[in-house]
C-alpha cells in the first residue's frame, strides 16, 4: 500500500533510471527511454512471485507488514535502507543475522557492483530566523556532528552514518557492508531517482505496479511502462512550465 510502495516506485524504479543515465553519459533528463524497464519487470516478478502473500494481496500490505514477517523470520529478503537498522536491532535481531545485498539487475558488471546508495535530505537553516536562532540551530548542528553526546546519539541510538571526521563510528552493520564493498572497488549505484520530475509520477507508476502485482500480464505491464515512459515526460513538462 501507500506505505510501502515508495521501495518500488522510487528505489527499485531507480534501477532502469540509473543505467540508463550511464550508458548516456547523463545525470538528469526531460525524458527517460525505459531501456532497461524489461530488468525492472524481471526483479520485480521475482518479488512478487516469492512473496510471504499472494500478489494479489499485496495491496493491503503495508512496510510495517514487511518488516515483521522479515523480523520473525518469515522471509529472507526485505528492501529497504539502511535507516532501518535500529528498528530491526530493537525487535531483537542479532547484527550477525543481517548483511545487505546490491539490487543484481541483469545489467553491467554485476561482479563489480555495489550497493545503492545516496540521500536525498539535508539540513538546512531558515534564512529568515533571527541571527540568535540561526546562530543557535548552527550550533546545534555542529553539536550533533562532533560532541561524544551528539554523535552517540546519533551513531548508537539511531544508526545514522554521520559523514564527519570526528563524529563517531557507527555499528550500523549495512553502512559497515557498504563500506567494505566500497574499499573492495565495488560501485556503488547513485541515487538517480532524485530527478524524478514528481510525485504524481512515482505515484502512476505506483498504481500500475499494483494493478501488475494483482495480475502479471503482459497487457499490465505495458501499463507500467506506459506510466514509467510516457508518464515522465508529461510530468517533466508540466513541473517546467514557464
Amino acid at each position: 500500500d501507500g506505505s510501502s510502495d515508495w521501495r518500488y516506485k522510487t528505489h527499485l524504479a531507480n534501477m532502469p533510471i540509473y543505467f540508463e543515465y550511464t550508458d548516456k553519459g547523463i545525470n538528469s533528463s526531460e525524458a527517460i527511454e525505459g531501456k532497461y524497464l524489461d530488468e525492472y519487470r524481471k526483479i520485480f516478478d521475482l518479488y512478487i512471485t516469492d512473496s510471504t502473500v499472494p500478489g494479489k494481496d499485496l495491496a493491503a500490505k503495508t512496510g510495517d507488514d514487511s518488516r515483521n514477517e522479515f523480523e520473525k523470520g518469515e522471509a529472507v529478503f526485505y528492501q529497504n535502507g539502511s535507516w532501518e537498522y535500529t528498528n530491526l536491532k530493537d525487535a531483537g535481531m542479532n547484527p550477525e543475522e543481517l548483511t545487505m545485498i546490491p539490487i543484481y539487475f541483469g545489467v553491467g558488471e554485476e561482479e563489480n557492483q555495489g550497493l545503492c546508495t545516496g540521500t536525498e535530505n539535508y539540513w538546512v537553516v531558515n534564512n529568515e530566523a533571527s541571527e540568535e536562532d540561526i546562530q543557535a540551530t548552527l550550533d546545534f548542528m555542529e553539536w550533533c556532528v562532533t560532541s561524544d553526546e551528539g554523535t552517540t546519539a546519533m551513531a548508537d541510538d539511531m544508526g545514522f552514518v554521520i559523514p564527519f571526521k570526528d563524529a563517531k563510528k557507527s555499528d550500523n552493520v549495512f553502512v559497515a557492508k557498504d563500506q567494505k564493498m566500497t574499499e573492495e572497488g565495488k560501485t556503488p549505484i547513485s541515487w538517480a531517482f532524485t530527478t524524478i520530475p514528481s510525485e504524481e509520477w512515482k505515484n502512476g507508476v505506483g498504481s500500475a505496479l499494483t494493478a501488475y502485482a494483482a495480475d502479471p500480464t503482459d497487457a499490465n505491464w505495458d501499463k507500467v511502462k506506459t506510466a514509467f515512459v510516457d508518464g515522465w515526460k508529461t510530468e517533466y513538462d508540466l513541473t517546467n512550465e514557464k
